[in-house]
């Protein structure tokens, strides 16, 4: 059978190409076959699984003929061979530079490709691989569309259905005085065009005017062939006598003769998309003498067929000029644009007039900035912001590669020193200006300091200078040498945002553009002759380029390309248009290279860098980070030693061996107020505290590698050193009064020293001999030693003064210090001993101090010098760095002799899991180390690894959360949990379990987690904007968050999963606050502000609730549980104490514990035997016995913002699994709660109801109609309103008779007395008919005939005093309801007036009316009205047994209900329909119109659908409503009418604060007065783009609902302005 069907498939392809005669269309999924002569036969598949095929064509070859066509989703051309057992796969011709290929022709002759464009508005060729490729037209078109050819002629013909739609015709060598219109009359919407060869005939189809005509070439004798019936012609063909078209709306292929029109039939039908349509035959494509066939018509490149003599030229490539010989093309275009787009790099040839942008074949481009072109080595460089690297490649896409990677943050300005090799840029991330050379080695910071945000750099290299923009807080434009040095201020008045800058090297010119104050300027490099070139239409002017005598600048905002004279500021000229994105560009000749200086000459004998100056400086040598310049000023060598020091605001360092001492700025970002300096020699990094950002942090010794290890629990980080041995690093805080220890990374931090620490300061460490050093600044001054884990504790030194520096010699293991107070620099040995000052005069305030050999180095605060002397006896003393402009905190000497030593700890540490801590040699073990924990943590039996706490407390402030373990044996400290980005922390719990922390951020109103080591934080519940949440808690158990909301005053579950299960708590006046569980025994236990404070217990389902205690209670906020004693324990802020009670309420088991002392008591636990409590008012933690009150202790004091404090306790796994709960949440789809008895049972949360097949499992409630009763539980769930309490019970629970209260009538009702709310006018009750239901108006107290009943006073009178005028019943039920005769009584005089007054007040009313109505009406735009009504839906009023819930249906606690919407028109009301449509009832669209609608400004609508498969709704306008066309047709842009009205401009009010230089303010709204919102669409976010690009200021998302299709995604402009600052948002607010 597989070989009886591959015999039918190769016969059908057979049949395929030798039949007569066939049609080949397109159809959107794929391009197909059919037999004309067969209609009924199905289609044969050429090609299968496209995307989007419109256009196609063939060439047509016995053997192997090709096929073409065009996806216009992909933006590509392609084809496959059509070969007798099949196709092959396709193949990409033309990728790139392509929006919209409507239109395909092929030249047979010639073996050329013809396309149109609609949306680039061009027409191209290439060959039939894509090569060579021209633009040949790209003026004067509008949205072209099909294209035929006749290469027996060299003619071509198109549509264009633009503005002013028409038919053209050309040469088909592109030559303009070929171009003519030959039909411009009686057209709409020219959608499909084809040629008789024979007649020499064109034939076009008008899809609005439903018409097929035909004329000449020349447009004359013009025939109506088909009319009328035409639903939507597409594309049609021709062959011998017959005419073919596909029809959208029929999506099928009709038939006619080409002459009559007559004999018409469908070809083929139930078509998914015809589009396309060619008859594949021989005969269209006659043969034919090719004037190109001999040596390609002599061409070099593209020889293409024209209908005047000789009857063919020659073409070059788009770009590229045709030498005077008019055979032969230019070698490459020479003057071009290098573009920059945000996902691009665009190549722009200035050497030809159509100015067509060609995508450069550059790979993974995400944010391309600025772009720049070296002439010698022929790269283009770009900076990439999103990838933060620089990268080059050659135009023809080769050799790419990233040239600078690492330490780039954010690169903007990019510029190319062509003569001496380098590279430079400026980075606003780093806020740095670095050099490299070309290829990204010796890379070398130049400028750092004063920089906000460095933008656009120019250079000169010539003179030696390089300028660049700031456009930070001052705005300014600078200058510098190309070494960094001379910096000087060019300008920094009336400057906003300087993006671009160019130069004019030989007239001494420097230009640059603004876009915040919308200017062009010029001025003299010396800064004189400033003065403004354009300050008209320039929006948002980024990119900024000079060649010759033009500027060239884009534009944001006008999506422009456009320049100048640099001279006049004249002969404005737009390059391109509409192109969105865009970014920087560059104006380059690829073939000139100017300019010369010695660095171009070897380098000028650099090994490095060769960095020209300005003459008479000329050039010098320069190294990379880390090396440094011997004396030769030519060499750069990695020097042995080196000084490092820290100044508030950065690292530096000085060379120790050589003379120049040039002081090196180490690169790293953020330093804020470095202090303490260490290094490690094993990886060459440095560490360094900052007490201004209170943290510690390390980086390598060029800047790279920036890393924070400890940020948590500093405050003034001034001493620190590094073990190099053990890999630890130790610090000293003067603000926690500490001594810690951590490993390098920052992780197993241990607080080694904490009692009797008064201030630390300097710390230094002997690894070898296993001792710190460290000195204290207390009222009495000393150096004090330790064992390196915090043992052998002792005072090495009672000192005269403070000491702030420690250093230590290893070689003659001597310390050596130095007193402030005192002005000296001591030392003794290392226990203290043999005490001798080394310095002793001319020491005004010395502050660090190291050594290195036989020297001594220190810093002097108030001489701001670097001094040494010999570390013995003080001579030899020398300046090493004078008159330097800052205050040094820190010195040391990098070299290894300054790491020498070892311990035992230095061998694959110790064999310990964290941290290795050396013996000293007191210490009389036979041990040499030991292995220790981080804080908290405790060693296991192993003596190695160590297991976290399972019992300790947590308290919180507003930017931190603690851990304190206080049932230790030993003393500990409480530690601040690695927790990032906590802001506003109000409530906190832990998970035992999991051993992840929660807790409530009040600023994102989330509840938020993470592991205690402070990874994979994330956001838990965000439920809603008006939620926020209060307080939480978890039950470790099912792993379910329950919470607190103060905005909705609920109790809401979530499952740690961030799925939610729902409300339990919720009531009118309920405010719950602080909750509490006791998940072992299924309680739920939580404070409640409502009108009354009260303390209240349910389960954890939410049911069996109960207030437990109401009285004297003032505002209890605190609440914690003894869960095995079975107490409750609350603290009250209002009335300032802390009381307990059992926790079943009882009240005389409530007592006050603590009412004496306290101020603001907000948290309460139980940890232990002790209550603890945290005190907001006080800054303080304290605790009490639980039971008795006794042994109150303070446990932590001043600590600010105190929020919360909880007990975690721990959980055995043998407890955990005896919970019923524990395993799968007790098979409960939502909540499960545990039972005394060690079972549970499971419940919903409100809005849902067991499942009563399926007692496990919630489901929404029944949903019954609005006149139904809804059953609680039960097989029923609907029964009719009427039947609820009606005394009989329907529901199966009887839920429909519960709860039935006696019913509330009115004064002149009866009430029924059965209890099912039935109401009767008085006048029923004993008419002598039944009218209850209960028949009771006529059983009790009917009065005789002739009377009537009083019901207050329960008796009867006579009928007679009924309605005469007196109330004979007490309620007056006598006189209700009378008619009143009323006597003729002439109206009096006042009577009158009255009438009149009232009268004219009434007209006057309706007067003011109709005028205020009418001025709305005039007011108001013309809009569809989209106004919805609501339908009823009727149902029968029986009981509905298993009705189940519909999709979408809101449903709350047993109820729910759904509405229809429906949407009506203005005429529908005005014709007297009903108020809302009851036809629908089976929830039918409202909208069944095929008809597609079109924006209403559009005055010549497209002949295609839209084909934007996102597009629904466009502007109000249905555009997705069952049309005949599928979805995927490509809807098209607006018209050029729209183009010549001035853009909206984009900073109406930011920054500006709307000022007057703004040419379109707010009020310009007159030139838009019906856009669409949908077209007012930015290129990507509705906020607009900074300054300075970044990536968040862009959307990759394509707008929902574009104003046209896929072919222009963003051409139109937004209405909103402009960011102020280019800053991103970090505000906490």
């Amino acid at each position: 059978m597989r070989w009886i069907g591959l015999i039918s498939i190769l016969s059908s392809v057979f049949n395929i190409i030798h039949g007569e005669p066939r049609l080949i269309f397109a159809n959107r999924k794929d391009v197909r076959m059919v037999d004309a002569e067969n209609p009924h036969a199905n289609a044969t598949i050429i090609v299968s699984g496209l995307e989007d095929a419109a256009a196609l064509d063939f060439y047509y070859d016995a053997t192997t003929p090709i096929i073409f066509w065009t996806d216009v989703s992909l933006e590509v051309i392609m084809k496959t061979y059509l070969f007798p057992n099949g196709t092959k796969n396709a193949i990409k011709v033309v990728s790139t530079g392509l929006i919209a290929p409507d239109g395909l022709a092929c030249d047979w002759l010639g073996k050329k490709l013809y396309w149109t464009d609609s949306e680039t508005n061009r027409i191209e060729v290439s060959d039939f691989n894509g090569n060579f490729r021209k633009v040949l037209f790209w003026q004067n078109l509008d949205q072209p569309r099909a294209i035929a050819l006749d290469p027996l002629n060299g003619n071509m013909f198109w549509t264009d259905w633009g503005e002013t739609p028409k038919i053209e015709k050309a040469g088909m060598d592109g030559k303009p005085e070929t171009r003519s219109t030959i039909i411009k009359d009686n057209i709409f919407w020219p959608n499909g065009l084809t040629i008789d060869y024979d007649e020499q005939k064109i034939y076009w189809a008008d899809a609005k005017l439903s018409f097929i005509h035909s004329c000449n070439y020349d447009g004359s004798d013009r025939q109506q062939i088909v009319h009328g019936d035409l639903p939507h012609p597409f594309a049609l063909t021709v062959t011998d006598q017959m005419l073919f078209w596909t029809d959208w709306k029929s999506r099928a292929i009709h038939y006619s003769n080409k002459i009559t029109g007559s004999q018409r039939m469908t070809v083929h039908e139930g078509i998914y998309s015809p589009m396309d349509i060619h008859a594949f035959s021989q005969s269209r494509q006659k043969p034919g003498i090719s004037p190109c066939g001999t040596r390609n018509g002599g061409c070099s490149h593209l020889c293409l067929i024209s209908p005047l003599y000789p009857f063919y030229s020659c073409a070059c490539p788009t770009g590229v000029r045709l030498l005077p010989d008019g055979h032969n093309c230019s070698d490459g275009a020479q003057q071009i644009l290098l573009l920059a787009r945000r996902a691009d790099l665009r190549r722009i040839s200035l050497d030809t007039p159509d100015y067509t942008d060609v995508v450069l074949q550059f790979d993974n481009i995400i944010h391309a900035i600025a772009v720049d072109f070296d002439p010698v080595g022929e790269y283009v460089y770009w900076t990439d912001d999103e990838v933060k690297a620089i990268r080059r490649a050659y135009l023809n896409g080769t050799e790419q590669e990233d040239v600078i990677n690492q330490e780039i943050d954010n690169p903007d300005g990019v510029a190319v020193d062509w003569i001496a090799g380098n590279l430079y840029w400026t980075d606003t991330g780093t806020d740095r200006i670095e050099v490299a050379r070309l290829n990204g080695t010796s890379r070398k910071v130049l400028i750092t300091e004063n920089l906000q945000e460095p933008r656009a750099i120019a250079l000169d290299p010539q003179a030696g200078y390089m300028y660049w923009t700031d456009w930070g807080t001052f705005p300014k434009i600078e200058r510098a040498n190309l070494d960094g040095s001379d910096r000087v201020i060019m300008f920094n008045t009336s400057l906003g945002w300087p993006n671009g800058l160019a130069l004019s090297a030989k007239e001494k010119k420097i230009y640059w553009c603004d876009a915040k104050t919308d200017k062009i300027e010029v001025a003299n490099m010396d800064g004189t002759g400033r003065r403004v070139l354009v300050s008209e239409r320039l929006p948002h002017i980024f990119g900024f380029s000079l060649l010759d005598d033009h500027i060239y600048w884009t534009d944001w905002q006008r999506r422009s390309i456009e320049r100048i004279n640099r001279h006049t500021g004249g002969n404005r000229t737009t390059i391109v248009d509409m192109l969105p994105d865009l970014m920087g560009l560059k104006a380059v000749d690829v073939k000139r290279i100017e300019g010369t200086n010695p660095c171009a000459d070897s380098n000028d004998g650099c090994s490095h860098l060769c960095l020209f100056r300005p003459p008479p400086k000329g050039p010098i040598c320069a190294c990379p980070m880390g090396l440094e310049l011997m004396a030769d000023k030519k060499t750069c060598i990695v020097p042995e030693a080196f000084l490092l020091f820290t100044r508030r605001a950065d690292i530096r360092r000085i060379s120790l061996e050589t003379n120049h001492n040039e002081v090196v700025v180490i690169p790293i970002n953020g330093v804020k107020e470095a202090s303490a300096l260490d290094f490690d020699i094993n990886d060459n990094r440095i560490y360094w505290t900052d007490i201004g950002l209170r943290k510690l942090s390390r980086a390598f010794m060029n800047g790279s590698a920036l890393e924070h290890i400890v940020e948590f629990g500093l405050m003034f980080p001034e001493g620190m050193s590094v073990d190099w041995v053990a890999k630890n690093v130790y610090w000293a805080d003067t603000g926690t009064n500490r001594i810690e220890v951590a490993r390098l990374d920052g992780t197993s931090r241990k607080v080694l020293v904490w009692n009797n620490l008064d201030s630390p300061r300097a710390l230094a460490l002997d690894p070898a001999n296993s001792h710190m050093y460290w000195t204290e600044w207390s009222s009495e001054p000393k150096i004090e030693c330790a064992a390196m884990d915090g043992t052998y504790r002792r005072t090495l030194i009672k000192t005269d003064g403070r000491v702030n520096s420690l250093t230590i010699d290893y070689a003659q293991n001597r310390l050596y210090w130095v007193d402030v107070d005192s002005f000296i620099i001591e030392s003794s040995d290392l226990e203290g001993g043999y005490k001798r000052q080394i310095i002793t005069n001319g020491l005004n305030h010395p502050m660090g101090l190291t050594m290195y050999d036989d020297f001594l180095y220190w810093t002097d605060w108030n001489t701001k010098t670097i001094e040494r002397a010999n570390k013995t006896n003080g001579l030899n003393r020398t300046v090493i760095r004078e008159r330097m402009d800052f205050k040094i905190m820190d010195i040391l000497v990098f070299h290894a002799s300054r790491q020498s030593g070892w311990n035992q700890c230095g061998v694959n540490n110790g064999g310990c899991d964290q941290l290795c801590l050396a013996h000293p040699k007191e210490d009389n073990s036979p041990y040499t180390h030991h292995c220790a924990c981080p804080t908290h943590y405790r060693l296991n039996s192993d003596n190695k690894t160590c297991s976290p706490p399972e019992s300790f407390l947590l308290f919180s402030t507003r930017n931190s959360i603690s851990r304190m373990v206080t049932d230790s044996s030993e003393d500990s400290p409480d530690i601040v949990l690695p927790l990032h980005g906590l802001r506003n922390v109000k409530a906190v719990s832990f998970d035992p379990v999991e051993r992840v922390i929660y807790w409530i951020d009040g600023r994102s109103k989330a509840i938020r987690r993470a592991y205690e080591n402070g990874s994979n934080v994330e956001t838990v519940s965000n439920q809603e904007e008006t939620s926020s949440p209060f307080d939480l808690a978890i039950d470790p158990y099912t792993h379910h968050i329950y919470w607190t909301c103060s905005q909705n005053n609920v109790i809401r579950v979530t499952r740690v999963d961030r799925s939610d299960v729902g409300v339990i708590i919720q009531g009118n006046n309920d405010k719950p606050r602080t909750i509490v569980l006791n998940p072992e025994r299924g309680w739920l236990f939580w404070t409640n502000m409502g009108s009354s404070p009260k303390i209240e217990r349910a389960s954890m389902d939410g049911t069996k609730r109960m207030i437990l205690f109401s009285n004297n209670l003032g505002k209890p906020e605190g609440l914690a549980i003894d869960n095995k004693a079975g107490r409750l324990y609350w603290s009250d802020t209002k009335l300032q104490r802390i009381e307990c009670a059992e926790i079943t309420g009882l009240q005389r088991s409530r007592r006050v514990l603590v009412e004496t002392g306290i101020k603001d008591p907000i948290s309460v636990a139980v940890h232990g035997n002790y209550l603890y409590w945290v005190d907001k008012g006080l800054d303080l933690i304290e605790r009490i016995n639980k039971y008795s009150g006794a042994d109150r202790k303070r446990i932590q004091g001043r600590i600010e913002n105190l929020s919360d404090l909880k007990s975690v306790e721990k959980i055995t796994p043998k407890d955990f699994n005896l919970n019923p709960c524990s395993v799968n949440n007790g098979g409960c789809s939502h909540i499960c709660v545990a039972r005394k008895d060690s079972t549970s049972v499971c419940n919903c949360p409100l809005g849902l109801i067991l499942d009563p097949q399926k007692d496990q499992i919630c489901t929404p409630p029944p949903t019954c109609d609005p006149n139904q009763f809804t059953c609680l539980t039960g097989n029923i769930d609907c029964v009719p309103k009427p039947w609820q309490c009606d005394g009989y019970v329907e529901c199966q629970d009887g839920s429909d008779e519960k709860d039935c209260n006696p019913p509330t009538c009115k004064d002149d009702e009866f009430a029924c007395k059965s209890g099912n709310k039935q109401c009767i006018p008085l006048d029923q009750k004993c008419n002598g008919k039944s009218d209850c239901d209960d028949h009771s108006d006529e059983r009790e107290t009917c009065c005789v005939v002739d009377q009537i009943y009083c019901e207050k006073e329960k008796k009867c009178i006579p009928s007679s005093y009924r309605c005469d005028g007196k109330k004979d019943c007490k309620d007056g039920s006598d006189e209700r309801n009378c008619t009143i005769q009323e006597s003729p009584i002439k109206p009096s005089t006042a009577q009158y007036t009255v009438g009149i007054v009232v009268g004219l007040i009434a007209v006057m009313l309706v007067l003011v009316i109709i005028v205020i109505a009418c001025k709305r009406k005039s007011s108001q735009t013309v809009t569809e009205d989209t106004s919805r009504d609501i339908i009823f839906v009727a149902k029968t009023q029986t009981p509905t047994i298993g009705q189940s819930t519909p999709p979408n249906t809101l449903s709350s606690r047993g109820k729910s209900g759904t509405t229809c919407l429906s949407v009506t028109t203005d005429a529908s009301r005005n014709s007297g329909g009903p108020p809302y449509d009851r036809t629908p009832l089976t929830g039918a669209s409202s909208s069944s119109s095929s008809v597609t609608h079109y924006p209403l400004e559009t005055l010549n609508p497209p002949p295609s659908p839209v084909t934007d498969r996102s597009v629904c709704g466009v502007g109000g306008y249905s555009v997705c409503s069952g049309s005949n066309s599928p979805s995927t047709v490509r809807s098209y842009r607006q018209y050029n009418r729209l183009r010549n009205i001035p853009p909206l401009h984009t900073t109406p009010c930011s920054t500006d604060v709307c000022e007057e230089s703004e040419p379109y303010p707010p009020t310009s709204r007159r030139y838009y007065p019906s856009l669409l919102s949908s077209e007012l669409n930015y290129d990507s976010d509705p906020y607009p783009p900074p300054p300075t690009p970044r990536s968040h200021y862009f959307s990759d998302a394509e707008p929902s609902y574009p104003p046209s299709p896929s072919t222009e995604r963003s051409f139109f402009v937004n209405p909103y302005p402009p960011p102020p600052s280019p800053t991103e948002a970090t505000s906490d607010c």
